[in-house]
């Protein structure tokens, strides 16, 4: 290797090497106070997976640079940790009371595009609720319309799916049957339920947090289900980030709608958390975060809570169908007074994001 090749490659590497400590640790710094660290966090599969193969290069090479490489692994280590599940079997039975599933998912609508119904999602929707069977269902992005013609999906899933109780926050209505908001539906009695502000979202659905006590065999569960702050990229934002249409005008645009859209997900994170910790029951809070695992949004929530995914998970757990399959975005957390006994997501064409569901048990006193 030549000595300007070696040097250029060292250069090359520290800045990658810092780049993915920095994705590593500012996330756990409030954006509000360094609005960078609620955005860096996507960088660190690419920087992990290139700080990588610069310590394979060093090592075939026989250079002792590859020390950078070992020493922002190690530093970053924690970030990888909650990225990649390890754990590609079922769970097994644990000590406690009856089992149930929760599972979540950001439905888009539940196929509804440009105010028409796609008939063949909306019945994938309903084979795959159907298939899994959740005793719990949380649905973000919640679409119902008792309009002749239109698809009344509260009805149909509590008649077809048998599902005796729900709980819907009707975040929006239009021309008064079109009804969107973020919706519960459960096999065991809801005792008490509520739709908690948490900001406006032109969707409905990132509006309220809903809030749900279920009685369950003499114990109540508390389930916190919320669709977090949207980026609502436009066809525009999507082909810069994707580098066909990269003008400076876009650019400029697409920073200051994500530095908007990180400091409210920042807020709503911290009272999401917040309304767990207060929680006189034990609580599972699930829903569409819209960040990733290198994230403030996800350290806010997941502190003292357990990832259904990282217990039972394997590989990257991507819930979002395009862009990167880094994207992790909805999950399942649990108090530690559950045991969480199983995982599983939901890959199905046509699904702009994919359902997770767990199985549970509340440990025994």
């Amino acid at each position: 290797m030549s000595p300007f090749k070696r040097r250029a490659l060292y250069y090359a590497h520290v800045l990658i090497a810092f780049t993915l400590i920095l994705s590593s640790w500012l996330p756990h710094i409030n954006p509000q106070s360094i609005w960078l660290s609620g955005v860096i966090g996507l960088l660190f599969p690419l920087c992990w997976c290139l700080n990588f193969l610069f310590i394979i290069l060093w090592i075939i090479y026989k250079e002792r640079f590859l020390w950078i490489g070992v020493f922002a692994l190690a530093l970053s280590s924690p970030s990888l940790y909650v990225s990649v599940g390890l754990h590609p079997g079922s769970g097994i039975a644990a000590e406690g009371r009856k089992q149930f599933t929760v599972m979540t998912f950001n439905s888009s609508s539940m196929g509804l595009k440009n105010y028409k119904e796609d008939i063949s999602i909306k019945n994938n929707i309903y084979y795959t609720i159907k298939e899994s069977q959740p005793d719990i269902l949380c649905l973000q992005e919640f679409y119902t319309n008792n309009r002749s013609g239109y698809t009344d999906h509260i009805s149909d899933i509590r008649e077809q799916l048998h599902y005796r109780y729900f709980y819907f926050t009707c975040d929006k209505t239009r021309w008064y049957t079109w009804q969107y908001g973020i919706i519960l539906f459960s096999k065991y009695p809801i005792v008490n339920a509520s739709a908690i502000p948490c900001g406006h979202s032109a969707v409905g659905s990132g509006s309220s947090i809903l809030q749900a006590d279920i009685l369950m065999d003499g114990d109540t569960v508390r389930i916190l289900t919320a669709q977090l702050q949207s980026y609502m990229f436009k066809s525009a934002d999507y082909s810069f980030i994707e580098m066909k249409d990269p003008a400076v005008g876009e650019g400029k645009n697409l920073a200051g709608k994500m530095r908007r859209t990180i400091y409210k997900r920042a807020e709503q994170a911290r009272q999401l958390a917040s309304l767990a910790d207060a929680s006189p029951y034990p609580a599972i809070v699930c829903g569409d975060c819209n960040d990733t695992p290198v994230s403030y949004t996800y350290n806010t929530i997941s502190n003292n809570m357990q990832d259904a995914f990282l217990r039972h998970g394997f590989g990257l757990g991507r819930t979002l169908s395009f862009l990167s399959p880094t994207l992790r975005i909805d999950y399942i957390f649990a108090q530690p007074s559950f045991n969480i006994l199983d995982y599983r997501t939901f890959k199905k064409k046509g699904f702009e994001h994919f359902p997770v569901m767990a199985t549970f048990s509340l440990k025994r006193n």
